[in-house]
């Protein structure tokens, strides 16, 4: 996977970079966590510390544009990001309706 940054913005006031570039891949789209892993390598980051917020592909290319936030610190990205519902333990997906 070839990694480019188009744009990267420096947010001080959250402590962040927004990061928007491209990227190159062979077989399947990339997901968030290899794309996390190529970020945390190039900005010398933990992996937990970035979130991705998308990524943009087209049918059939082998090319696709992300947008990603790459924060000083997991403590920093745990304080702004909002937190994911987790499932319940007994819970299970509804029913089809007939």
């Amino acid at each position: 996977m070839d990694l480019g940054t188009t744009k990267e913005k420096e947010n001080k006031l959250l402590k962040r970079k927004e990061v928007t570039g491209s990227l190159a891949f062979t077989g399947a789209t990339p997901s968030n966590a290899q794309l996390q892993e190529a970020l945390a390598k190039k900005y010398n980051s933990a992996a937990d510390a970035i979130e991705v917020k998308h990524i943009y592909g087209k049918f059939g290319e082998t090319t696709a544009n992300f947008e990603a936030y790459v924060y000083e610190s997991k403590e920093q990205h745990d304080k702004i990001e909002p937190k994911k519902k987790e499932k319940k333990q007994g819970e299970q997906a509804a029913p089809a309706a007939k």
